[in-house]
Order: C-alpha cells, then structure tokens, then sequence
C-alpha cells in the first residue's frame, strides 16, 4: 500500500535562529548564489537546512509570532498557510471565526486565528487569520507553509542536498542549467504548467504538498486508448481536511514530460474530485504532480513573478530516480 496522501487548497472567506547555522546553509548554494545571498537583507532572503516528513515532502523551520521555530510542510499546492491546532494552542491563539477549507473529497468548515507575524529566518511571509487544523493531514507536522507569503518571490529546493531557499524573483542568481518551464499563476499564486503524458497535451499542478499524484477523469479518457488501467498498485488513504478517502483506481503513465524534465513508470489515482471542480479542472485533461514526480529531479525552483518552474536535472538523475 502506498503511504498516505495529503492535499490541501484553501479558499477562505472573502537556519535555527535567523538562518540555521551558516555550515549547513552554506551547502545549499553554488558560488554565485553566495554571493546574492552575502549581500542581500536578511528580511528580503532566506535560506536554511531541511528535512523530509514521513510522506517525502520537504519540511521548513518557520518562527510564528516570534516564537519557534516549528515544522512546517512546503505546499505549493496550498493558497494559505496553516497551524496544526497543537499549535494552536501551545500559542495560545484563539478562533476569531471561521473558513472554508477545500480538499481533495470537499469541504471542510475550520476555524481562523489571526497571526501577526510568520517569518522563514528573518524573512517575513506575511500577516492573515490562518486556519487551525488536526488530525493525519500534517502527519505530525506543526502546520503548511503556502504560497500566501511568496508574491515577487522565488522559492528553491533543493532535494539532494536538503535545503530551501526563499528570495526575491527579480534579481536572484541565474540557475545555470536548470531546465525552464513556463506556467501559470492562478488561484492565488497556484502553479501550472502544460505537459505531456504519452502525447496527451496535460495541465500540471505543482503540489508539493502531495506525496502522490492524481488525475482526473479526462486525462484517464485521453489516455484510455494508450494505457492500461491498472488496480494492482492497491488503496491509499487520502488524508485531507476532513475525513481520509480510500483511493483505489490508478492509471500507469509510462513517460511524462514537462519542460526539460521527463519521467518514466508514474502511477496517478483516478477520479472526479472535488479540488479539479473547485479548480475549474474538469473538462481538459489534468494532473496533479506529487513528490513522487517533483523529488525526481535534484531540485526546483519557482518564480512567483514571472510563473516559470525550473528543475535542476544538469547533472543527470540522482540516484534510483527515473528520468531520462
């Protein structure tokens, strides 16, 4: 059985200390990136060690209200951040009212805290009523970092040597080599890009906050004549902001490819869920890409200005990967 599932999309009504210790951070950069981040403010970029959750998706040290830091999941997937209600209340913050939270399967009614501060190092991400969710969608996280904070920003990842940087789009240090893709920003701040699943012309969703991928109807149907549908990958649990959905109907991709960046023997769950409607994803073949995809390059960048992803695949696959 695959490990659990978990996505989160948000529409609500209407490095320890400031960088985590210069060892560790310093290996996240190549010598030009050094040199941007040496002369940069410290509220304008930010760069600090990682690791990875339970699920595979990367986790980031975030101060709120000044204190912490606290574990937070990067979900590019996730229009608002979120606090875990352990958080919650360890912060002593109280409901100010309530908001609608969209998952996979629907929705779910959450209440909002106002935060009046939430900063990765000393870079600020922004001011807002975030809401304050339990249960197995954090996996024991202390919350999700979304893109709410990334306006003019670009964030970077890098997978193999576990790091995150966040810094201002215009003006950031060229990613030599990475391969670039153009996309599209939506739903505030949300990344798409166009692809191609076995010759199918495919809308991609950025969700680094998804371990696994998911396809909807329509991409199953473009697909139906070149593919075999396929059980034998078993269930998974989709753990959303409600009650967790059992999963039990996945297509086998053989090759997809976006941008410079192809990968082999990808395996999507099916159906009509509630995130595509919500998305207005229904009609035109559509995946939504999890780190099962995504942590197969070396790393990834997003440009929240301009809306281009780029992926770090210069060097070839990292190790037991499937690209080309």
């Amino acid at each position: 059985m695959l490990a659990a599932m978990r996505m989160l999309r948000l529409l609500l009504f209407g490095l320890i200390g400031a960088l985590w210790g210069g060892a560790a951070s310093a290996r996240c950069l190549e010598a030009p990136d050094l040199a941007a981040y040496q002369t940069a403010s410290p509220e304008d970029f930010a760069m600090g060690a990682t690791r990875s959750d339970r699920l595979g998706r990367v986790v980031a040290q975030v101060r709120v209200n000044g204190q912490g830091p606290f574990r937070f999941i990067v979900d590019t997937g996730a229009n608002r951040s979120v606090l875990s209600q352990a958080l919650v209340e360890r912060l002593g913050l109280t409901s100010t009212g309530t908001g609608e939270v969209h998952s996979v399967h629907g929705v779910t009614v959450a209440p909002l805290v106002q935060v009046d501060s939430l900063h990765y190092g000393d870079l600020p991400l922004g001011v807002a009523r975030m809401p304050a969710l339990q249960g197995a969608v954090l996996a024991g996280e202390q919350g999700l970092l979304g893109v709410d904070g990334m306006r003019g920003r670009r964030l970077r990842m890098d997978f193999e040597r576990n790091c995150i940087e966040i810094g201002p789009a215009r003006g950031s240090a060229r990613l030599r080599g990475w391969s670039r893709v153009r996309g599209e920003l939506r739903f505030g701040h949300l990344i798409v890009v166009r692809g191609a699943i076995n010759g199918v012309r495919t809308n991609l969703l950025i969700d680094t906050g998804s371990d696994t991928s998911l396809a909807n109807n329509a991409l199953r149907t473009a697909l139906d004549l070149r593919l075999q549908r396929s059980r034998e990958l078993g269930a998974a649990r989709a753990y959303t902001a409600g009650e967790p959905i059992l999963l039990t109907d996945s297509i086998f991709m053989p090759r997809m490819r976006f941008g410079g960046l192809v990968v082999r023997n990808v395996r999507a769950y099916v159906g009509d869920f509630h995130i595509f409607r919500i998305w207005d994803m229904t009609e035109e073949p559509t995946l939504l890409v999890g780190m099962d995809v995504l942590s197969q390059s070396r790393g990834m960048a997003i440009d929240y200005a301009r809306g281009f992803v780029y992926f770090d695949i210069q060097d070839g696959p990292p190790t037991g990967s499937r690209l080309d």
